[in-house]
């Protein structure tokens, strides 16, 4: 179904067709189509020489085609492009509608589709990646993440007091609204499942994280070992709360708690052990969720790293230490382990 995007100039570099009649600035997926059609194409085109579905630009990974599928023909500046071929364009091509006359559309930008979140009136447009946090880096409202579980890009508020599950999928067209700030998304790929297209290579199953608390445990650094690196991650106020909820994940375990059953504490707890709300919790999960996958190239599904069930959570982790000044205080699994 065509959806109606935000006018005007964007403020990040992206693959975008100018209609020059209107000036509408259209950014491009990776496979865009223009005709009658309002439920069959990206960009609807109103002229009644133009076919329902009447043309196609598709990007093959290196450089935008125009394909040709109407009856009445597209023109690239003054030549006719043959029906159902590609036809490579650059930066600059002038693409006629029906007829050499019509008023054409530029492709001023050819450079990679990418999907983003674009901004609305004084609201910038961001790419979306790893984690985006809305209205901004400093007092986030909802994050806006790629879950694997889900193969979608997803929405989550910081309110949020349950599972994982819990979130909203962000269709192609979707607004979001945070502060005084409006986002439209847009999806570069048509079929969500293909936009980020490989399984994490890292389990958490591979990592030891290993955390130094000080004696005040007033800081609390996090190293993470993997098979092949070691990676510091430093001093930082939301490794606290990973190394609370692996605090009680390894004293259940002595305790005899199967793997299923250890760690879990009601949020309402987790509230008062750290003195703070939810949504400040929330924050500090997804900051860890954050600064531990982009340490990791995005190779680990990061949302395993705490997780959520009906109004609780633990650490997802099975492999940690936990040194509190210079002596090992909990370990999972324990060091007399076989």
């Amino acid at each position: 179904m065509t959806a109606t995007f935000f006018h005007g100039c964007l403020n990040i570099s992206m693959a975008q067709i100018r209609d020059t009649e209107n000036q509408t600035i259209i950014p491009l997926r990776s496979h865009h189509t223009f005709g009658r059609s309002g439920d069959r194409t990206d960009t609807l085109v109103s002229s009644p020489i133009t076919s329902r579905i009447h043309l196609a630009l598709e990007w093959d990974g290196q450089r935008w085609n125009a394909r040709d599928l109407s009856k009445n023909g597209t023109w690239l500046g003054t030549t006719r492009l043959l029906a159902n071929e590609n036809t490579p364009l650059q930066a600059g091509d002038m693409l006629h509608l029906g007829s050499p006359d019509m008023p054409p559309l530029k492709l001023i930008d050819d450079s990679a589709p990418f999907s983003a979140l674009l901004g609305a009136g004084h609201a910038p447009s961001l790419t979306l990646q790893s984690f985006v946090f809305l209205p901004d880096q400093q007092t986030p409202e909802a994050v806006v993440s790629y879950s694997y579980q889900q193969r979608s890009w997803v929405v989550r508020s910081m309110d949020q007091d349950t599972s994982a599950q819990s979130s909203d999928i962000l269709h192609h067209g979707d607004r979001l609204s945070y502060g005084d700030m409006e986002w439209q998304v847009f999806l570069a790929e048509t079929q969500q499942s293909t936009e980020i297209s490989q399984t994490p290579e890292n389990s958490i199953e591979d990592i030891e994280f290993v955390f130094d608390l000080s004696q005040d445990e007033e800081n609390t650094a996090l190293h993470l070992k993997l098979t092949n690196r070691e990676l510091s991650l430093g001093e930082r106020s939301h490794h606290y709360l990973l190394l609370h909820l692996a605090r009680q994940r390894a004293m259940e375990a002595a305790n005899g708690f199967d793997g299923k059953s250890q760690g879990w504490i009601d949020n309402d707890q987790v509230k008062k052990d750290l003195g703070m709300d939810m949504p400040h919790i929330n924050i500090m999960i997804f900051r860890a969720r954050k600064q531990i996958a982009e340490s990791m190239d995005d190779s680990f599904d990061s949302e395993l790293l705490v997780e959520r069930g009906k109004g609780r959570m633990r650490f997802g982790g099975s492999q940690f230490q936990i040194f509190k000044g210079e002596k090992l205080a909990f370990a999972l699994p324990p060091p007399d382990a076989p």
